[in-house]
């Protein structure tokens, strides 16, 4: 395994690849997001309100099943009922969308800087594994700008999930690297 600590040449050219081709969608995407923020905001808030719709419509069919086998479904058909309610405003209401994300999307890079800096310490081994770390802290920056920022407008989505995802990208790139490296020396 990659990050057990035993890594054969094998391990390390087949993560290679993935780290250099995840990287690399990482980075074309961060840089689309960056061109168009408020483009890449809207297409996010969007995607979201139609993912709470077919998993509210999900519960619903789910709760209607169980109702018809003589089950009490009431907690399903509840989160049904939110996750449609919550779609609907998502796709009607694009802006109270927009600013909810931006509040989540502050909670998830704060946890994926956090996972990252963790990360850097079970692979530091590895050259350019400081890229994971820089990766975290720019993360967990990002979640502090994003959080003193929520009101100020739907673009700040798009921009840092651009920046975000431009380090995630070069980061696994650098990897990759590093494994292209570490290879070599076994």
């Amino acid at each position: 395994m990659l990050f057990t600590g035993n890594f054969s040449k094998d391990d390390l050219a087949k993560s290679k690849k993935r780290f250099y081709w995840v990287g690399g969608i990482m980075l074309v995407i961060g840089f689309l997001s960056l061109a168009m923020p408020m483009l890449a905001s809207f297409a996010i808030e969007t995607m979201v309100g139609f993912f709470l719709l077919a998993v509210g419509f999900g519960n619903a069919f789910g709760a209607y099943s169980a109702l018809r086998i003589g089950d009490s479904p009431w907690q399903q058909a509840f989160m049904a009922f939110i996750s449609i309610a919550a779609g609907v405003i998502f796709l009607i209401h694009p802006v109270a969308g927009v600013m909810t994300l931006s509040i989540l999307l502050a909670a998830y890079f704060l946890i994926d800087g956090v996972t990252k800096i963790v990360e850097y310490f079970r692979v530091k081994s590895i050259g350019g594994s400081l890229w994971i770390m820089l990766s975290g802290i720019l993360g967990i920056i990002l979640a502090f700008m994003m959080w003193q920022n929520v009101f100020t407008g739907a673009a700040v989505i798009g921009i840092i999930l651009g920046i975000n995802l431009i380090f995630s990208g070069m980061s696994l790139i650098m990897l990759g690297r590093g494994c292209s490296d570490m290879s070599k020396k076994m």
